[in-house]
């Protein structure tokens, strides 16, 4: 039976590659874009995504941010502006420097980027200066959200806000490489090739429940559970 839609708190983490953005934003911060937010899939249909802009921005703020600061100032933004964007906070990891990210998505054009900057400044939320050297195109995006879920089938889950974005639980919490090479077997080992998946937990019950976001175009249920189940058949 479907069940209403719920609203969590969790995490996700994935490997993305990223281009430095160095017009159309306040001069000397540091700011990338995700040109290829789901690489399992799109590396498969690029033509699909050539005329999606902008794609996920990264903001490197000047330090960690706690959540209700973030969530006050971004709430108080979208009033302000009337903006529809979707903001989350998290990191993005590149060899072993941690950087502190606001990641936004739905921005209409490049020229709100400096915009939107000016009005977190504004707020009390400040950015990281460019490093003098940044030649580095990879690596590990950790992301603390929210998440608005329709639980279609016990540990099953769709997205209602984003299309084609499917989650499901699992056991045990698995470290990002394992993972990663998890993805790999389970697409080689089924008819569905093009798929692009993500790990992290939501909280339900006051216990954090770790969960696989996948996505692909024109997911349903049955694929999840094809899905599901090959990840399962691997993890030990």
């Amino acid at each position: 039976m479907k069940k209403d839609t719920q609203i969590k708190y969790g995490s996700l983490i994935k490997e993305e590659e990223f281009e430095l953005i160095e017009s159309a934003i306040l001069p000397n911060t540091f700011v990338l874009e995700s040109k290829n937010p789901f690489p399992g899939f799109y590396e498969y249909y690029d033509n699909l995504q050539k005329d999606v802009t902008p794609h996920y921005i990264y903001l490197v703020t000047d330090k960690k941010y706690n959540l209700e600061t973030f969530t006050r100032v971004t709430q108080k933004i979208m009033d302000d502006t009337n903006k529809k964007y979707h903001a989350a906070i998290g990191t993005i990891t590149i060899f072993n420097t941690v950087y502190n990210i606001i990641r936004v998505r739905r921005i209409e054009h490049y020229t709100d980027i400096k915009e939107l900057q000016t009005s977190y400044i504004s707020s009390g939320i400040n950015f990281m200066h460019k490093p003098a050297n940044f030649n580095y195109d990879r690596g590990i995006t950790r992301l603390n959200k929210f998440f608005s879920l329709k639980e279609v089938e016990d540990g099953f889950y769709f997205d209602s806000v984003e299309a084609n974005h499917g989650y499901f639980t699992i056991t045990k919490n698995i470290p990002w490489r394992e993972f990663d090479e998890l993805t790999k077997q389970v697409r080689y080992n089924m008819d569905m090739l093009h798929f692009d998946a993500s790990i992290g937990f939501i909280y339900i019950n006051f216990r954090a429940v770790d969960i696989i976001r996948v996505y692909a175009e024109n997911l349903d249920l049955e694929t999840l559970k094809q899905i599901r189940s090959k990840y399962i058949e691997r993890i030990k």
